[in-house]
């Protein structure tokens, strides 16, 4: 199936929705960051409590072990989300996310993390965007964009083999994001500005459940 066609089966209204309950959190987040509230924040930027904090911890519930199994792991997530929010350019999140050292918060919930604090920088590097990236990739071809994803889920690498390949991937997630975005212009006129890599990610969750 064409790109174009897969665009026009997209529900729009749907993924409008999704995004403003999206931009919510991001709201959100930063109030808490703000106002220095290290628990809750903590809590909602790995999705505990609201899975629209960050859907990659959250749909394999990896927010209880991120906080449980790393020792002072609330304030170094306050810590690697200060570095987030002051990013000028999104290439250097993985580095960060593998300086903060926090076991199961890699590039996949890192990423989102980073998005939600920082959505005019920072893109999502998940399951889900890489999945739409690969879509595009592949001229809407579902069935290489399935097959090539599973090189990127391999369970049997360390950890150094996948962070490596998620890594190179993330480069090249912010030119796909922007793709979505100009196409995402003739279906409709919800305002993203300073927003974009938000969007981008409503729109990949969109591509991605429409597949399943």
């Amino acid at each position: 199936m064409s790109i174009e066609k897969i665009m026009v089966e997209l529900d729009w209204r749907d993924i409008s929705d999704h995004y403003y309950e999206r931009h919510d959190v991001h709201t959100h987040l930063l109030s808490l960051f703000k106002a220095r509230n290290v628990v809750d924040f903590s809590d909602l930027l790995v999705g505990i409590g609201n899975g629209h904090g960050n859907y990659s911890a959250s749909d394999h519930e990896l927010g209880p072990k991120i906080l449980e199994e790393n020792v002072n792991s609330r304030k170094r997530l306050y810590d690697v989300s200060e570095k987030f929010m002051e990013l000028k350019n999104s290439n250097t999140v993985p580095k960060l996310i593998r300086d903060a050292g926090l076991k199961y918060f890699q590039i996949g919930v890192g990423s989102e993390a980073s998005c939600m604090l920082n959505p005019a920088v920072c893109w999502v590097t998940n399951t889900k965007t890489v999945w739409a990236h690969l879509l595009f990739k592949h001229n809407g071809n579902a069935s290489l964009a399935n097959e090539e994803l599973r090189l990127y889920r391999n369970g049997e690498e360390n950890s150094d083999m996948a962070y490596s390949k998620w890594r190179a991937i993330h480069k090249e997630m912010g030119a796909s994001s922007d793709v979505l975005i100009k196409y995402s212009v003739k279906y409709t006129k919800t305002n993203v500005e300073n927003m974009n890599y938000l969007w981008a990610d409503s729109i990949s969750n969109a591509l991605y459940e429409l597949n399943r």
